[in-house]
C-alpha cells in the first residue's frame, strides 16, 4: 500500500475558487504523482491529457471527468519545495522520453512526492518553459506575502522575494533541465487516519502506463517509458517550517467532522434537560441531608438516626428513627 497526497476521492467536486483568488493560467495537459525518492518509481496515479488544469496564485487544481466518475485534486503552494523542468530528449520511439514539469515536496518519514505535468498543452520544452516560470512567480509571491502566515523567516523571504523577478526557465530539447529550490515549504501532511479512499480505490486496479505512453506528445515522437527523469533532484530538505495553529491546512472531512461534534454536544446538553425530575431529585436529596447535619446536634447520646429511611422516605426528620 502506498499513499497519494495530491487526488481526492473520486467524485470529490473542489468547488468554486476562494475569495479574490487569480487564475494564472489554464489548460490541459496529463497529470501523475511520483514517489522521487523511490528508484525508478511507477507513478501513484495518472490523469489523462485531458485533464483541465488551473494555476492560480494560491495552488494548482486538476480535474478530469468520464462517463464513469470525476477525479480532482490540488496543491497548495505551500507544499513545493522544488521546481524542475526536466526537457525530453531528442530520441524517437520507446527510447523517446517527454517534457515535465516536476513539482517536489517534502514529505513524511522522508519522503519526497511529486505532482508532474506532461502533454497537452506542454507539447513543448518552450511551453513547459513558460508555465514553469508561472509557478516559480506564483508560489515565491504567494510565501513573500504570507511570510508571516505560514512563518517563512526574513532571509529566506529576501531570497524568495528575488525568483519572483529572477532568471526565468530557458531549456531546449535534450537539455539536461533546471532546478529551482523554493524556501520556506512546508511538509505535505500524512493522510489522516481512516481516510484510506487514496489506497483502497486503486488498490485493485493496475496503473495503465501503456495507455498514456502510446499517446503521441510530439508530432514524431511518442511518450516515453521512463516515468520520471534520471537526471536527480536534490535530495537535501530544506527546513520546513511548520504552519501556525492558526492557519492549519485543510483536509477531506474536516467540515463534516465538525458537525458532528456539534450535533454531539448539542445531544449530550440535551439529555441534562430531558430529565428534569433528576434534577429535582438530587437538589431534594441535598437538602435532606443538610436538614439531617442540622438536626443531629439535638440527638440524644445513643440514638441512631435511620439514615436510609429519611433519604428514600418523604417523612418528618423527627420520625425517621
Amino acid at each position: 500500500m502506498f499513499h497519494q497526497h495530491f487526488l481526492s476521492a473520486p467524485g470529490t467536486d473542489l468547488g468554486p475558487l476562494d475569495s479574490g483568488e487569480r487564475v494564472l493560467w489554464q489548460g490541459h495537459c496529463a497529470v501523475a504523482e511520483y514517489a522521487f525518492d523511490e528508484a525508478s518509481s511507477l507513478p501513484r496515479w495518472t490523469l489523462p491529457e485531458e485533464t483541465d488544469v488551473l494555476v492560480t496564485d494560491r495552488r494548482v487544481r486538476y480535474t478530469h471527468a468520464d462517463e464513469s466518475t470525476l477525479r480532482s485534486g490540488e496543491l497548495f503552494w505551500l507544499w513545493p519545495q522544488h521546481l524542475r523542468v526536466q526537457p525530453g530528449n531528442r530520441e524517437t520511439g520507446r527510447n523517446a522520453t517527454v517534457t515535465q514539469i516536476q513539482l517536489v515536496c517534502n514529505g513524511p518519514e522522508g519522503s519526497f512526492p511529486a505532482l508532474v505535468f506532461a502533454g497537452g498543452a506542454l507539447a513543448t520544452v518552450g511551453d513547459a518553459d513558460r508555465l514553469a516560470n508561472v509557478m516559480r512567480q506564483a508560489i515565491a509571491r504567494f510565501r513573500v506575502e504570507n511570510a508571516n502566515e505560514i512563518g517563512v523567516p526574513a532571509p529566506q523571504a529576501r531570497m524568495l522575494s528575488r525568483l519572483v523577478i529572477g532568471p526565468e526557465f530557458s531549456n531546449y530539447q535534450g537539455g539536461e533541465g533546471q532546478t529551482v529550490s523554493l524556501l520556506g515549504s512546508v511538509q505535505v501532511p500524512a493522510p489522516y487516519a481512516g481516510e484510506t479512499y487514496a489506497d483502497e480505490a486503486y488498490a485493485d486496479e493496475p496503473i495503465d502506463v501503456e495507455v498514456y505512453e502510446a499517446e503521441e506528445v510530439y508530432e514524431a515522437a511518442p511518450v516515453s517509458a521512463a516515468p520520471v527523469s534520471a537526471t536527480p533532484i536534490s535530495a537535501t530538505p530544506i527546513s520546513a517550517t511548520p504552519v501556525s495553529a492558526g492557519h492549519a491546512v485543510d483536509r477531506p472531512g474536516l467540515a463534516a467532522d465538525a458537525i458532528r461534534a456539534e450535533q454531539a454536544l448539542r445531544a449530550e446538553q440535551d439529555s441534562r434537560y430531558s430529565e428534569p425530575d433528576l434534577a429535582s431529585r438530587a437538589a431534594s436529596l441535598a437538602a435532606r441531608i443538610a436538614g439531617l447535619v442540622s438536626a443531629s446536634d439535638d440527638d440524644r447520646p445513643g440514638q441512631v438516626t435511620n439514615l436510609s429511611a429519611y433519604l428514600n422516605a418523604d417523612v418528618d426528620p423527627g420520625t425517621a428513627r
